[in-house]
């Protein structure tokens, strides 16, 4: 019972938590966030990439893309002269490396109309292009540039022949949110360079509003070939693409947006939380979704927090944030910060990625979101004292 008490008191504790900001070369920075990446770096560069592939169909280029976003974002507003700046401009240069080699197309078909499929060139070519947009024009690298450009065009050229919106990542399988990275790659590209993938942009959303599911969302999957829903909107993917839309056309994303709040968006003992199924639909959970508990998404909670914070709901990103950092069991050894007792890289990176956009200044907000849990917690707390007290006057037997 008194283990009880000390969790719950812990976790109202942390519905409190606000990353600590700290000052380095050149500006200020979220020094949770940093000692999550100096975990992962450590872990990065002995063999975590390849023990996630064991665990996940994509974990090799999904771990290295979210921890070199996670660092370029962190630091994005930090002059170039930091070491801050550079490190991470290091580490993402050496992921990028890393997505691109012979070992990581490995599970991925060369020999489909996009040559690896959406998700290996969706992810490859949009961390590209955002390493190329956090340096000054002079400074980038003339290589990466003209292999981020070459992309584009394998990538637009798809587009234009693909008789779906939504490209296949392997052979006749499709799954619309690795379709909507390579079109951010594209929108990205046009505002790095001379606008030249407008038509493809204006085509690409055009085609993809015909091809929603019944609640007006982007199908979690769909026929390679015709763009069918096979499957409806899922909180996982919603909650990673609408990362992405955002960077297409900001207008248009933010009407699914809504939609996403208004379906998905819940609580559970008035904690805020992104379901994996639309409203009452059946629970589903599987390798995308990872666990789901009570209706609640891991994935789509977590990466949920980033994206309410990219719309601007600060109040839902707050609660999320804090929720992660009450049930996520996180601690720090050595300035290295991490999650679920650091046993998942994967489930580290999600959360770095998540909490990178608060990378020079905390968000908060003015609502009382945690006052129904700590009046759950407390009648909690009552009940167990109440029984607690019963057992400990409970006559001795002779």
């Amino acid at each position: 019972m008194g283990c009880l008490l000390f969790c719950l008191a812990y976790f109202n504790y942390r519905l409190h938590y606000q990353p600590r900001l700290t000052h380095v070369s050149g500006g200020i920075v979220n020094e949770d966030v940093l000692n999550q990446l100096r975990f992962l770096q450590v872990r990065m560069h002995n063999g975590a990439p390849a023990d996630m592939q064991q665990l996940y169909p994509e974990g090799f280029v999904y771990l290295h893309a979210l921890y070199s976003l996670s660092c370029l974002d962190l630091t994005v507003h930090l002059p170039q002269s930091s070491p801050v700046k550079q490190w991470a401009l290091t580490e993402a240069a050496w992921s990028i490396d890393e997505i691109d080699s012979p070992s990581a197309r490995l599970i991925f078909d060369e020999d489909l109309p996009l040559p690896y499929g959406a998700f290996y060139q969706g992810w490859l070519t949009y961390l590209e292009g955002r390493y190329l947009a956090v340096q000054p024009p002079a400074q980038r690298p003339p290589d990466v540039a003209a292999r981020y450009r070459s992309r584009c065009a394998l990538i637009a050229r798809a587009l234009r022949q693909h008789p779906s919106p939504y490209l296949e990542t392997y052979r006749g399988a499709a799954w619309p949110a690795d379709a909507v990275v390579c079109v951010a790659a594209l929108a990205g590209h046009d505002r790095l360079f001379a606008a030249q993938y407008q038509p493809e942009l204006r085509q690409w959303l055009s085609a993809a509003n015909t091809h929603l599911d019944s609640l007006g969302m982007i199908p979690h999957a769909a026929d390679a070939q015709t763009g069918h829903v096979l499957q409806a909107a899922r909180g996982s993917s919603q909650s990673q693409l609408l990362n992405f839309l955002i960077e297409i056309d900001s207008v248009y994303a933010r009407q699914h947006f809504n939609r996403y709040r208004q379906h998905f968006l819940t609580s559970r003992f008035g904690l805020p939380g992104i379901r994996e199924a639309a409203n009452d639909s059946a629970d589903v959970a599987d390798i995308d979704s990872g666990p789901v508990i009570l209706g609640i998404g891991g994935a789509a909670s977590i990466v949920g927090r980033r994206t309410m914070q990219r719309y601007g709901d600060t109040t839902t990103a707050v609660g999320l944030r804090n929720s992660i950092e009450a049930f996520g069991m996180p601690f720090q050894i050595r300035c290295q910060k991490r999650y679920v007792f650091g046993q998942l890289p994967i489930a580290d990176a999600f959360i770095a990625w998540s909490n990178a956009l608060e990378n020079n200044r905390t968000i908060t907000n003015d609502t009382n979101w945690r006052l129904n849990f700590h009046l759950v917690s407390s009648a909690l707390a009552l009940v167990l004292y109440w029984i607690m007290r019963r057992l400990g006057r409970r006559p001795t037997t002779v």
